[in-house]
């Protein structure tokens, strides 16, 4: 919580007296910042308790300093409006990270809750008439086949009817707020964020100064970012028959649904606004055409009413199948799970125009999906 106006120094030694304008001045800071503590239900039983013996040990260097005790309650106020947002102090949500970790967006402007979340969900899926690669020559030959004029692969191997999974999976997700307690308790909309296909939910929270969940930490947004099935941190069930589309917008629905009953503070969430970029904006479009309801508002980047251009783009992509990546980080992965080659062109080609991009922003591969 920042003090509207620079505290004063007033810490020189001095007999104690009635309070001088200085005095005056902090007993402001200090009673205001009590209000806002109180009127914003953001004081924590850690909090008070700090505060009980605050009071308990300041006397002996109050006595030895000289100290008036409204200098130790304006010290003890900066000190708290500059040690950030307390979210496991004030977050309340009916979604169960498992081992969650705190900490802070990469610029440091969002408090943050990460961890798996254990997500029972059931989709018919489509039985697809295909396995995984066998080599990356296999893999090379499919891609070709996708991409030639009058192709028929698709409905080929989308002929097999439907298929029925369910399960719980776990899903790696992160939840942020403003890093401080006034945007913290002002929080009203959360935007839920779907990265692209060949990215994971580092995309939102790349490096200090690429960061969208900065970003909207500083408007007085709460944002929600996962790994979505297949992806990332999440699980990796069988990559053709489990991870599709019908499954990921099931999944999507119930944290959707999840995170409206999170609680701020004690105050709730009003609105949800859903984020896409590429293939999260497919995803998203999934979402509300079997839940118009999920979102209250919608933001698509990366994505066009035009499909022509995909075979080309999957072509630049220059994939390969993930266990075969040089880093050896996909090693344990089914060869049904993709990712770029690690060129500079494999990103370049479908993503940016030069040269209006930082080069330094195709430095990083993903596993993907077919």
């Amino acid at each position: 919580m920042a003090i509207p106006e620079r505290i004063p120094h007033c810490y020189a030694s001095r007999p104690v007296a009635a309070p001088t304008a200085c005095e005056r001045v902090l007993y402001r800071r200090w009673i205001s910042l009590l209000y806002h503590w109180i009127y914003g239900l953001s004081i924590s039983v850690r909090t008070l308790w700090s505060l009980s013996r605050l009071v308990t040990l300041a006397a002996p260097f109050c006595a030895a300093t000289n100290m008036s005790w409204t200098d130790i309650l304006a010290l003890f106020a900066f000190v708290y409006a500059a040690s950030g947002y307390d979210l496991k102090a004030n977050l309340d949500t009916p979604l169960n990270f498992s081992n969650p970790s705190y900490g802070t967006s990469a610029d440091g402007k969002a408090a943050c809750v990460s961890g798996k979340i254990g997500v029972t969900a059931s989709a018919s899926n489509t039985k697809l008439l295909l396995k995984s690669p066998a080599s990356q020559a296999e893999l090379t030959q499919t891609t070709v086949e996708m991409a030639q004029a009058g192709s028929n692969y698709t409905q080929r191997v989308t002929s097999g009817g439907p298929n029925q999974v369910s399960g719980t999976f776990q899903i790696f997700s992160q939840l942020c707020v403003p890093n401080n307690n006034s945007a913290a308790s002002n929080v009203q909309t959360l935007q839920f964020l779907s990265h692209g296909g060949t990215l994971d939910h580092t995309y939102w929270d790349f490096a200090p100064g690429y960061s969208y969940v900065d970003a909207a930490a500083e408007a007085g947004y709460a944002t929600f970012l996962y790994d979505r099935l297949g992806t990332g941190l999440s699980d990796h069930p069988d990559p053709n028959q489990v991870v599709q589309a019908a499954l990921q917008v099931e999944i999507a629905h119930v944290l959707i649904q999840g995170l409206r009953n999170v609680r701020i503070q004690g105050k709730g969430i009003t609105k949800v606004v859903g984020v896409g970029h590429s293939a999260g904006s497919a995803m998203t479009l999934g979402v509300i055409g079997e839940y118009p309801r999920d979102f209250d508002g919608l933001v698509f980047t990366g994505i066009s009413a035009s499909v022509d251009s995909v075979p080309i783009a999957q072509i630049s992509f220059n994939l390969l199948p993930a266990p075969l990546d040089p880093s050896g980080r996909f090693k344990n992965l089914d060869k049904g799970y993709l990712t770029q080659g690690a060129i500079t062109q494999s990103f370049q080609f479908p993503f940016y125009r030069y040269p209006e991009y930082d080069q330094k922003s195709t430095s990083h591969s993903f596993p993907i999906l077919l």
